[in-house]
């Protein structure tokens, strides 16, 4: 008898172990609410956080990759080069038939649209039969398009709305 006095002073039966108060219960179950709602909105902000971030590393990727494929062409922008250089980029560029227009200015002539006619005025390329540009380069070394392969030009690069490299001029220093 002695037992379950002291048993039922600690909040104890015998046969049931500890038992908890009705006010006892609904706080802890409040405090375990709260709990899972802080951890809940803790991932939702971690989530969120990270997809920015994907993001934010995804256009620095695509932006990435856009420069490198124009690579080859981008790398004349204020670069200077020989006149082989020029005639050897005229030539690849002529064979894979792609869709740039190369411009050499000579000292002997004026603008010289290989490729593709590039029209500054629309900032656009065109091969219209209408449109005045050569598909061969100049053999001839009398002629005013003739481009020295000894001679110095410096390039320069024209994109259009797109950010695609159209257009690279060369101007003979």
């Amino acid at each position: 008898m002695e037992n379950k006095k002291k048993g039922f002073l600690l909040g104890r039966r015998a046969s049931e172990g500890y038992f908890l108060s009705t006010a006892t219960r609904a706080l802890i179950i409040g405090v375990a609410v709260i709990v899972v709602c802080i951890v809940c909105s803790l991932a939702l902000y971690m989530s969120k956080q990270g997809k920015a971030a994907i993001n934010t590393g995804t256009n620095q990727y695509n932006k990435m990759l856009e420069d490198y494929q124009d690579l080859n062409k981008a790398m004349y922008d204020g670069l200077e080069v020989s006149g082989s250089e020029v005639t050897t980029l005229i030539s690849k560029l002529l064979t894979l038939k792609e869709y740039t227009s190369v411009r050499v200015k000579t000292k002997a002539s004026d603008f010289v649209c290989y490729n593709y006619y590039y029209d500054e005025l629309s900032n656009t390329i065109s091969n219209a039969d209408n449109k005045q540009f050569l598909t061969a380069l100049e053999e001839a070394k009398g002629a005013n398009n003739y481009i020295n392969p000894q001679a110095d030009f410096l390039g320069s690069v024209k994109k259009n709305a797109n950010g695609i490299i159209i257009c690279i001029d060369f101007v003979q220093q």
